[in-house]
């Protein structure tokens, strides 16, 4: 009877041997596979990360250079620490697309015979006319095409100063300034300074400001141009993307006529021009721009997601109304 009892009890004990075997086979499984997919996941979002960085860098160069926009997407991939992308230009130069692909070492997986696995991701990134922008001046162009380099009246003078020379008229005392912040003189003059806090969009409709202000106007534009600390300063042929010289206007069309006076406008679009200061004194204070294709500042673009697929779509079709060479870069769903 002991040696049966014995022998049972052995037996048990061998059940519990295997039985704990098996648990314990279990849940170095688990441990693997909880830990290896956790670093695929961590791996994987910093690749997506570095080549949403590389996109969105590499997107600022354009349209003007894909090569320059190819090198500086390599440039911050590499810097954060991915190599061997690669980069295709698929619709014009107005995208980018980079792809990569990584191999990642297997940790506690190997005992299922896995050494290693293989992640990719790509980013995609256009540059759009900006539906909504913050930061613009109080002052405004009718539209027109523009010819980059090309110096434009911002601001006319009672003298004249337009860029259409049969029409020297002042417009029923329009001389092209927007009322942004307020109607006094102080708030256009801020808002020269430092840009209409508030954001304007396509579409919108906007009261003029009449009255030559040919003071705030040389007042906030001298103190515009006084930040300007870059040693040599920022000039047309070389500047940096923020400087102060570099002002976003409102691209408009007259909507309401009172005789010879102009009561409201409508935005149809946004361009940048780089601003060298105000000529003349008095009733002739005219300011005048040479135009710029360029990159809005970070920030300072808006709109839907449903405005950027529609600029999107108009773009790769050349039917873009609102492309007035000002560019917002954004990243696109895979």
């Amino acid at each position: 009877m002991l040696l049966r009892k014995n022998a049972v009890k052995a037996h048990e004990q061998g059940n519990v041997v295997i039985l704990v075997t098996l648990a314990l086979t279990a849940l170095i499984g688990m441990g693997a596979l909880v830990t290896d997919v956790g670093v695929l996941y961590a791996k994987h979002a910093h690749l997506q990360n570095a080549l949403d960085a590389a996109a969105l860098a590499g997107v600022q160069e354009l349209p003007a250079d894909s090569t320059q926009a190819e090198q500086v997407a390599v440039a911050y991939a590499t810097e954060n620490g991915v190599n061997g992308i690669t980069v295709d230009f698929p619709s014009g130069n107005t995208e980018i697309v980079v792809h990569a692909q990584e191999r990642v070492p297997a940790y506690l997986a190997t005992i299922w015979g896995i050494s290693e696995s293989t992640i990719g991701a790509s980013s995609r990134a256009t540059i759009v006319p900006p539906h909504s922008l913050t930061g613009a001046v109080p002052l405004s162009v009718e539209e027109q095409d523009f010819a980059y380099g090309e110096e434009y009246t911002l601001k006319s003078g009672a003298n004249g100063g337009n860029d259409d020379d049969d029409d020297d008229c002042t417009r029923g005392g329009w001389f092209g300034a927007l009322e942004l912040s307020g109607n006094g003189a102080r708030d256009y003059e801020a808002d020269l300074a430092h840009g209409y806090e508030g954001a304007l969009s396509i579409g919108q409709v906007l009261e003029v400001k009449h009255g030559n202000m040919s003071g705030p106007t040389s007042r906030g534009i001298t103190e515009r141009l006084d930040r300007d600390m870059r040693v040599p300063r920022n000039t047309f042929a070389d500047f940096d993307r923020d400087a102060p010289e570099i002002v976003y206007i409102p691209i408009v069309k007259v909507l309401s006529h009172n005789g010879n006076s102009i009561h409201e406008v409508e935005i149809v679009g946004f361009a940048a021009f780089f601003l060298e200061g105000v000529e003349g004194n008095g009733v002739d204070s005219i300011v005048k721009g040479r135009f710029l294709r360029t990159i809005v500042a970070r920030g300072q673009a808006g709109g839907s997601l449903a405005d950027l697929l529609e600029s999107e779509q108009e773009m790769e079709a050349g039917t873009s109304l609102s492309d007035f060479g000002l560019y917002a870069p954004k990243l696109l769903p895979n």
